[in-house]
């Protein structure tokens, strides 16, 4: 089984310094990789973001990327390459985009750090890509693995954005977890899969198993519920 699982967050350059980052450490993308390969899956292609953690057991084809568009690229490269069975989207991938630097109404060069002494900057920002609608092309017999951050929501809220994740994006599994339930070593997530199951879990760990333990019933024909 070839298992492709992104992981940590994108950033956008503002300039060839400054960036606007998505905030994801790649300890649950790690978790999720190792645990696959523990299991035995035939090629595991980990992208990741560079500061995201790299699985420490393999073997893992680790691609490191930064912006959006480096992701897409990998993405497509390795669904090119080979037949992907399944895919974990666990990556924090930018919503935006930066279109443009302004000060006082004058374009500014991104190429290079702007100055600091510009009084004012304003950064035009364009929506991006969304990754995950590209997999039901890219690999249309995988596995669809996808996940769901909001902060401060409602248990309904959640698992509304969710499922409509789901149903927009063919995805069979989705890891819905909130940001206030986010701490050090708890992780509160519920794995909610396309045929209405929904299982609970405390840690990071936990997680990475019932998506491992999801995703070869779906691969071996034997789910019911999740």
């Amino acid at each position: 089984m070839n298992v492709l699982i992104t992981s940590g967050g994108t950033s956008e350059r503002i300039d060839s310094i400054r960036r606007i980052t998505n905030s994801g450490t790649g300890r649950l993308g790690r978790l999720i990789a190792e645990r696959f390969a523990d299991g035995g899956a035939g090629r595991i292609f980990y992208i990741r973001s560079e500061t995201a953690d790299a699985p420490e057991r393999g073997p893992v084809n680790d691609v490191t990327v930064e912006s959006v568009a480096d992701l897409e690229r990998a993405v497509r490269r390795v669904c090119a390459d080979v037949r992907v069975d399944a895919v974990i989207h666990a990556m924090a991938v930018s919503d935006y985009r930066v279109k443009s630097v302004t000060s006082s109404g004058r374009e500014l060069r991104r190429d290079a750090k702007i100055s600091s002494g510009e009084r004012e900057l304003t950064v035009a920002l364009v929506p991006a890509p969304k990754i995950i609608s590209l997999f039901r092309t890219l690999a249309p017999s995988a596995t669809l693995v996808g996940f769901k951050l909001l902060d401060g929501a409602t248990q309904e809220e959640l698992r509304g954005a969710a499922r409509e994740l789901m149903r927009a994006n063919g995805c069979e599994l989705v890891l819905a977890n909130d940001a206030r339930e986010i701490t050090g070593e708890r992780h509160v997530g519920l794995l909610l899969s396309d045929d209405g199951g929904a299982e609970r879990f405390e840690s990071k760990k936990e997680i990475a198993e019932g998506i491992y333990r999801a995703v070869i019933a779906r691969r071996n024909g034997q789910h019911r519920g999740v």
